[in-house]
């Protein structure tokens, strides 16, 4: 009787995996399957091809704020000159001084407001790039079915303050991933062939926000007319 139960139970223990594999594809439910993203890699201008557009977009925009910056900075030194040459009791003196004070004035301002609106670019690329990495990587889940995806990146430790350090650290999320799990060159993949298709295409008109109502970039697919607004395409 004894061998006999444990014939049984040798049996059973054998046919338990297949059993339950059985089961859980009768309920319709398959194996757990995970993926993780370079998010990092992602934002590097030799990976992702838009990422080099706007770093070109990002030194126009800084050649155009250092040329006004120099026109005024020209100007200012031209009106010095003039006052220097010209004898204090003379009625122009007052004239030019008052100029150059308003140049002074002007460059302050284009200082002020030119770095503003660069960072302000610069930080709704990041948006933009950051929601079209998200989208990409929700299509690739859907389509190959991930359960989950992660973000994977190495924290960047060198020449950084204890306090940071400890912050980078804590902030990572994955220790360990076999390569066979990363999708990055999937995501890489469909973010460059889309943003291909989408320069090669023909200008289109452009769209409106639905929430702040304002125009946007045709090649835009979240509102960027609006610092913060959460509207998309249409």
């Amino acid at each position: 009787m004894t061998r006999i139960l444990t014939a049984m139970f040798a049996v059973a223990c054998l046919a338990s995996p297949a059993d339950a594999q059985q089961t859980s594809q009768q309920d319709g439910k398959g194996q757990f399957k995970l993926g993780v993203v370079n998010l990092k890699t992602c934002f590097e201008k030799d990976k992702y091809d838009r990422i080099k557009d706007i770093d070109v977009e990002l030194q126009k925009k800084s050649d155009e704020y250092l040329r006004k910056l120099a026109d005024i900075d020209k100007r200012m030194v031209e009106l010095k000159e003039q006052i220097d040459s010209l004898p204090r009791e003379s009625p122009l003196r007052a004239e030019k001084m008052l100029l150059f004070r308003r140049a002074e004035t002007d460059r302050k301002f284009e200082q002020e407001y030119g770095r503003t609106k660069y960072l302000e670019y610069y930080s709704d690329k990041k948006i933009e790039i950051y929601n079209e990495v998200r989208r990409v990587v929700a299509m690739i889940a859907q389509q190959e079915k991930f359960d989950l995806i992660l973000r994977v990146e190495a924290p960047l430790l060198e020449e950084q303050d204890p306090e940071t350090v400890t912050q980078r650290i804590n902030n990572r999320v994955v220790l360990y991933s076999h390569e066979n799990v990363d999708i990055t060159p999937l995501v890489l993949k469909r973010l460059n062939d889309e943003w291909a298709k989408s320069k090669a295409a023909p200008a289109a008109a452009e769209w409106e926000c639905p929430v702040c109502k304002k125009k946007n970039k045709a090649s835009d697919v979240a509102c960027t007319a609006t610092k913060d607004c959460k509207g998309k395409k249409p």
